[in-house]
């Protein structure tokens, strides 16, 4: 059940506060009452009001004094002042309560018409900025829900379902950034590409379920052999690259070599089966052989990967010019 709107009512005269309160009798809301400056303050401190009623003659601390406290409180710089008084009601007076932050000023004696007419308009006032900062949070959780969600979406969008690796499209652009970071830093970068050797048998002989299971295994055997800073790209079917930043060619044939060996040596196995597989590794550099364009790496290490295959599999090429023949295994 939704909290009734509150109402500061302060004056030092008891029977003022039981004259006020008859005055509001209609209207919808709890009347917080307060005989002095400070004990209002306290209050303050403990309820959100729609609007404040201060008499202006107080002993102590005047209306004029207590508006000047209640507006430098940060939650209370809007909270709508009203004055009433029935010892000073001339401009002076008037002035001086507008200046300490009062809204209206009201001389005694009043039409209580008058007042409870500013005092709905202000709780009106009240009822709709509570609205509306209900509806900025709720905005804010739709925000932070969609940018959440945007999030998901964008991994999901850069990752192959398989194997959970980045996936082609988001090669195109981690090859490109990494690439214009190399180029004005002077650093290098390194590209790998695999291909499993055979790997159609694999589907052939033992169906694609195996063969799937083969995909992702070395896709995690790729991920235990490279740093936090490297990235792995499932390039389609059974081909994967892996960029290295800050990698020159010796780092980059050390980690190829060693993700090969790792391929070779441990049986992939998923009952019933158990396999023995290779991989071909193509090597390129960008200091070695400085593409023309970030893609053109890709095509360099695809070169390697052509001789590496064409000369029997299971080995590691690498790039060093633009012809199949140039290249080298190691």
């Amino acid at each position: 059940m939704a909290q009734k709107v509150k109402i500061l009512a302060v004056d030092d005269v008891p029977s003022n506060l039981f004259i006020l309160r008859i005055f509001l009798k209609n209207i919808d809301a709890e009347i917080v009452e307060a005989s002095s400056g400070q004990e209002a303050l306290k209050a303050i401190r403990k309820h959100d009001f729609a609007v404040a009623i201060l008499d202006v003659n107080m002993p102590e601390m005047d209306g004029y004094e207590l508006a000047r406290r209640i507006r430098s409180q940060r939650r209370c710089e809007d909270l709508p002042i009203i004055f009433l008084s029935a010892v000073y009601s001339d401009n002076y007076h008037i002035f001086k309560g507008y200046n300490a932050g009062a809204v209206d000023f009201l001389a005694k004696p009043f039409m209580p018409e008058a007042l409870t007419g500013k005092i709905l308009f202000f709780i009106k006032i009240y009822n709709q900025q509570l609205k509306l900062k209900e509806i900025i949070k709720e905005l804010k959780r739709t925000k932070a829900l969609v940018m959440e969600q945007n999030k998901v979406l964008e991994e999901l969008a850069s990752q192959d379902m398989l194997t959970g690796l980045y996936n082609r499209r988001q090669l195109a652009k981690v090859l490109r950034r990494e690439a214009d970071r190399c180029r004005k830093d002077g650093g290098d970068l390194s590209l790998l590409i695999f291909d499993l050797d055979h790997f159609k048998q694999v589907n052939d002989t033992y169906g694609h379920d195996f063969g799937d299971y083969v995909i992702k295994e070395f896709a995690a055997r790729i991920l235990s052999c490279i740093s936090d800073s490297d990235f792995a790209f499932r390039f389609g079917g059974e081909e994967f690259i892996v960029l290295l930043p800050q990698t020159d060619l010796r780092g980059a044939v050390a980690t190829a070599e060693k993700i090969r060996r790792l391929c070779e040596e441990k049986l992939f196995q998923s009952l019933p089966h158990a396999i023995s597989m290779t991989v071909s590794v193509g090597v390129a550099s960008y200091r070695d052989d400085p593409p023309r364009r970030q893609r053109d790496m890709i095509r360099h290490a695809d070169t390697a990967l052509y001789h590496a295959k064409h000369n029997g599999k299971n080995r590691v090429s690498v790039y060093s010019g633009s012809a199949p023949e140039a290249s080298f295994a190691i």
